[in-house]
């Protein structure tokens, strides 16, 4: 501790449980961690509180996934990735997306969100770019075609 927090100290130690509240009442003490609120003798200075803010619903989306082996593409800043859906019992959907290339080739995912962020996850970090520009695997991949050659 330095001479100034020291002396602050000092003379915190000295408030009664009442200066306390009356600092409290007349908005004098500060908010945050760094200002402490407990009495000497361990009485914590209660703060008026609004009502709790309303917590925000989920939203769930009702997506398709596409057939098991189907195969995926998407570009994303030059570069093109490619990935298959293969069936995978111990998810709930039943499926996952293993990716055929990049850096990434060979790693299954059970989403494909997750698998967007597995494909792309070395030229983000090259570009400094974190997850920018990485929403939605399923915004992000498409279907490539089916068994005859024909976009889906």
């Amino acid at each position: 501790m330095n001479a100034q927090e020291l002396t602050l100290a000092q003379a915190a130690s000295q408030l009664t449980p009442a200066d306390l509240r009356y600092l409290n009442e007349n908005g004098l003490l500060g908010e945050g961690p760094a200002h402490a609120q407990e009495g000497v003798v361990g009485e914590t200075v209660a703060r008026e509180k609004g009502p709790p803010a309303p917590k925000r619903k989920r939203r769930t989306f009702k997506h398709e996934w596409p057939e098991v082996g189907a195969v995926l593409e998407a570009d994303y800043l030059g570069e093109r990735y490619e990935a298959e859906v293969v069936a995978a019992p111990r998810y709930k959907s039943g499926r996952a997306v293993r990716l055929t290339s990049g850096p990434a080739a060979g790693q299954v995912s059970p989403s494909l969100s997750g698998a967007m962020l597995k494909a792309t996850q070395a030229q983000r970090e090259a570009a400094g770019l974190g997850r920018m520009g990485a929403s939605s695997g399923w915004k992000f991949w498409r279907a490539k075609g089916d068994a005859h050659g024909q976009k889906e």
